[in-house]
């Protein structure tokens, strides 16, 4: 009789056992456990538990959870005042809040750089493409007076010619001119002779004959 009073002891206690859960109690609060189910009559308050308290969960009913405590003691909680998830305390939600401080003033001084090059990129392509169209008017320009050079070349190259062919010309002229020269010159050397002779022939035929 008694060894079956246990073992009925033993499987009704075993449902708690294998159900129980442990979990926290949620952000920033300070909840009461009570006897009973909220504020029902003859509820008690047995003990307080604050954020990041570590409870048993024994056994949960509507919005109400059997729980036991760190100290042993058992009694009803309001299950908005639990969860799975271990809550940061404030220390390591400050530690927490300045990182992402310090990340976001890395964000944004990284933004204000990006910025700054954009400008800077901006102001260069802007340079850039002055300088091309600069280079676009001077090759412009640099075709233009590479075809006046290349005109002026041909024309210097056509006036050599004409040069040329007038010094030829000339040259010609100058030659026929000596030789025209060096003929009248013959010629009256030549008509001296022959007056010289012509002369002298006069003279002798003017001279007394002497006879002995």
């Amino acid at each position: 009789m008694i060894k079956g009073l246990l073992t009925a002891a033993v499987l009704f206690m075993l449902p708690a056992f294998a159900f129980a859960e442990t979990m926290y109690i949620t952000d920033r609060i300070e909840a009461s456990v009570r006897s009973g189910k909220g504020l029902a009559a003859g509820s008690k308050v047995l003990s307080m538990v604050r954020t990041g308290d570590t409870v048993e969960v024994l056994l949960t009913e509507d919005d109400y959870a059997q729980v036991r405590l760190a100290n042993g003691t058992e009694g009803w909680l309001h299950t908005r005042y639990l969860t799975a998830a271990q809550p940061m305390d404030s220390e390591k939600l400050k530690e927490k809040n300045k990182s992402a401080q310090n990340e976001l003033a890395r964000l944004r001084e990284e933004k204000a750089d990006l910025e700054t090059l954009r400008s800077q990129q901006a102001l260069k392509m802007k340079e850039d493409a002055a300088a091309l169209e600069e280079l676009k008017a001077g090759c412009a320009d640099y075709i233009k007076v590479r075809a006046e050079i290349e005109k002026a070349q041909q024309e210097v190259a056509a006036h050599k010619e004409i040069i040329a062919q007038l010094t030829k010309e000339n040259e010609t002229l100058a030659q026929n001119t000596r030789l025209m020269w060096f003929i009248f010159g013959a010629a009256a050397v030549l008509c001296g002779f022959i007056i010289g002779m012509w002369l002298q022939g006069l003279r002798n035929r003017r001279k007394p004959r002497i006879s002995f």
